[in-house]
């Protein structure tokens, strides 16, 4: 069985051809990208050609990608994240403090 490309994924996985240019763009091998991505060199393969075929459509959507990525996330985004890790935060701090009493209080002999 070959492998596809449909709707610029590699078909059967939610890798695009995006992703698989990201490599390429670093110099990556494709033996390298089969170990940093769950896909076969066929698949691989698959992606170069379709990026071949479409180059300038392929280029066109990576470079605005690129500009959204250089742009970050707009500031309501970054709020909801800061809150986030805020939350994330509180609970690790709440989760030591009980580990904390739970070893405090595991070396007590039941008040003998």
């Amino acid at each position: 069985m070959s492998a596809a490309i449909v709707n610029n994924r590699i078909e059967g996985t939610r890798i695009t051809v995006w992703d698989v240019l990201h490599y390429l763009e670093n110099g990556r091998s494709v033996a390298e990208i089969c170990r940093w991505l769950p896909i076969t060199k066929e698949q691989v393969a698959a992606a170069i050609e379709y990026i071949n075929d479409n180059r300038e459509y392929v280029m066109d959507v990576h470079r605005r990608i690129e500009e959204r990525n250089a742009r970050g996330n707009p500031p309501e985004i970054e709020e909801k994240l800061a809150g986030t890790r805020r939350r994330m935060q509180q609970w690790l701090r709440e989760r030591q403090q009980a580990r904390h009493e739970e070893r405090e209080g595991a070396g007590h002999s039941g008040g003998q």
